[in-house]
């Protein structure tokens, strides 16, 4: 098996490792982040992150990058720039229960969730959660870094753009856009296209919203 080792390690941590653990295609070596993380956990800790190149050059090639969105995604994209510029692998991990259509293109560094569906024609960009539970339906299209979280619904031929946040819940009616940069409130209802770097709740209807 290829040996993988894990960098940040909080809740979304744990759902990431017990879905690589059911892939059988991969060996966690440990984690590193800031501290020594859950004592409960099995996963040992290698230190902070600066030794990832001498992780890398021991002969660990993978790597999955297992923090969340943490109000925003800039730590994911430091930390990919980073894990890249050593030389790591990042695989796209999927749990076992995820439901995948046979053309589905996913890019790397990518994680989908326990029972998340993923319909025909569909496309997720690199390094972006889909999270347990959700919905991308058929030709629908997710930016690179972006977030739909726990039991968020994108209907068919959605577009998310780079670094975009769909809460909880969410359902994005189809046909619409969402702009870079976006976040999208818990259990909201979006049912026109959303411009960039806005923050949208409840009906996102003639300019409902903040």
């Amino acid at each position: 098996m290829k040996k993988i080792v894990l960098i940040g390690y909080g809740g979304h941590a744990e759902s990431i490792s017990d879905s690589i653990a059911h892939m059988g295609e991969y060996e966690i070596v440990g984690y590193t982040d800031v501290e020594r993380g859950n004592a409960k956990t099995s996963c040992p800790y290698l230190g902070t992150d600066e030794r990832l190149p001498d992780i890398f050059a021991g002969g660990v090639g993978c790597a999955a990058i297992c923090v969340g969105y943490l109000g925003g995604t800039g730590s994911r994209d430091r930390l990919y720039k980073e894990v890249k510029e050593i030389g790591f692998r990042l695989p796209v991990i999927i749990d076992k229960s995820a439901i995948l259509a046979g053309d589905v293109r996913i890019g790397e560094g990518t994680y989908v969730g326990k029972g998340a569906i993923l319909n025909a024609k569909s496309e997720v960009g690199k390094m972006c959660i889909i999270n347990s539970g959700s919905v991308v339906e058929h030709e629908t299209r997710v930016g690179d870094f972006s977030h739909v979280s726990v039991g968020a619904v994108l209907c068919g031929n959605v577009m998310v753009k780079d670094h975009v946040f769909v809460g909880a819940n969410a359902t994005v009616i189809q046909g619409v856009s969402i702009e870079s940069g976006s976040r999208i409130g818990a259990g909201s209802t979006v049912l026109k296209d959303v411009p960039g770097d806005t923050t949208v709740y409840g009906v996102w209807n003639r300019g409902t919203g903040l």
